[in-house]
């Protein structure tokens, strides 16, 4: 018996995957757990490996293709054994007023704004599929810009784009912004650093900091479901990692119960295969809190918008020389500024800046953060 291929639902929240590439073809022999395709979903790009064994029959979403999760991408079984019919799968019935498409060719007709009975169908049983609207799209036939490249909105960049905009038009958020003086933690960190080794970042101090804060004002660690606020009882801090393509928050478990040198190691190791792209959707589940450090860009102040469910995100600015009065006169300081962004619907003005004060407070006594 022919067994179907579907499009993997990594998660509760996720609602379409792309294939990326597929890696076998029509006619290959395949074994049970080999990978014959790369798939994107909104998080993480991951190999996709076959439960079972036989010949590729059928590839029924190719590469580039938007899937809705669990739809059938493609057929494994033993050659002549007989399937379902593709266009069950690639084209659902569809009442006699509608064009026959498939679910991700409707949905991005629908943010596009383009007619579907104005677009000829190459899916099987003349269903309009996804490539076939790309050719319509007006952005990538626009006589007054020949040499500009449209890229639609698809996998991880538009979950992106879909969870930012929902942040910022759902969200009454308020930034607040507090310098520290982190020219102790500069001198402590030349002193940690073993020949040979990775230094310990100024990101890892600060999610130490941050998670010892969060311990202190428990508020600030929620989650906002609906009209609940739901403190979490762990502190699972995620850290926004630049790659080539988009965005992506792994998250640092337990992070209050980690010395700073563990936590070194926990986002190195999660940096490292996030950019490789091994890391696993799980791993990117279950923040409770945000940082996002754009210090390394020359960037000083900013507003960050909130990982959402999440109630607040800690931006981290760059480090800049500065004259302060100290005890012994001016001196030359090293400061940092933190941008608090919160949720004003639960969290107010007051305790966000107690929680930011106490930030601040740890990364300029960093040695307490050693221990």
């Amino acid at each position: 018996m022919a067994h179907n291929i579907i499009m993997p639902k990594t998660g509760m929240a996720m609602e379409e995957g792309t294939v990326v590439q597929w890696l076998k073809k029509v006619g290959d022999r395949i074994s049970r757990g080999e990978v014959i395709a790369v798939i994107e979903t909104d998080k993480v790009t991951m190999d996709l490996e076959s439960d079972y064994e036989g010949t590729l029959l059928a590839i029924v979403h190719g590469d580039g293709e938007v899937v809705e999760a669990t739809c059938t991408i493609a057929w494994i079984g033993e050659p002549g054994e007989q399937i379902r019919p593709p266009a069950e799968q690639a084209a659902p019935a569809a009442p006699a007023d509608k064009v026959p498409a498939t679910p991700a060719a409707r949905a991005y007709a629908a943010r596009s704004g383009i007619a579907l009975p104005s677009v000829a169908g190459t899916g099987p049983g003349g269903a309009v599929r996804l490539k076939d609207l790309r050719l319509k799209d007006p952005q990538l036939n626009d006589p007054h810009s020949q040499d500009a490249r449209a890229v639609p909105l698809t996998g991880m960049r538009r979950a992106i784009a879909d969870k930012m905009q929902r942040s910022h038009q759902q969200v009454p958020s308020v930034t607040l912004v507090m310098r520290a003086d982190v020219t102790g933690l500069e001198s402590l960190r030349e002193s940690m650093a073993a020949p040979g080794e990775e230094r310990v970042s100024v990101t890892d101090f600060i999610i130490r900091a941050a998670a010892t804060a969060l311990r202190k004002h428990p508020l600030i660690n929620s989650l906002v479901e609906g009209e609940l606020t739901v403190v979490a009882d762990t502190v699972n801090i995620g850290v926004a990692v630049a790659l080539e393509d988009g965005l992506i928050v792994p998250v640092v478990r337990g992070a209050d119960r980690l010395a700073v040198r563990q936590i070194a190691a926990a986002r190195r190791d999660l940096v490292h295969r996030a950019r490789a792209g091994r890391l696993d959707p799980s791993e990117c589940a279950g923040g409770t809190f945000t940082i996002t450090n754009l210090g390394m860009y020359g960037i000083t102040e900013f507003t960050p918008l909130i990982n959402i469910p999440e109630s607040a995100i800690l931006g981290v600015g760059a480090i800049e020389e500065t004259l302060r009065a100290g005890p012994a006169g001016i001196e030359q300081r090293k400061v940092m500024s933190l941008c608090l962004t919160h949720d004003h619907r639960h969290i107010d003005g007051a305790p966000a800046a107690a929680f930011l004060g106490s930030i601040r407070s740890l990364l300029e006594d960093a040695s307490s953060l050693v221990s």
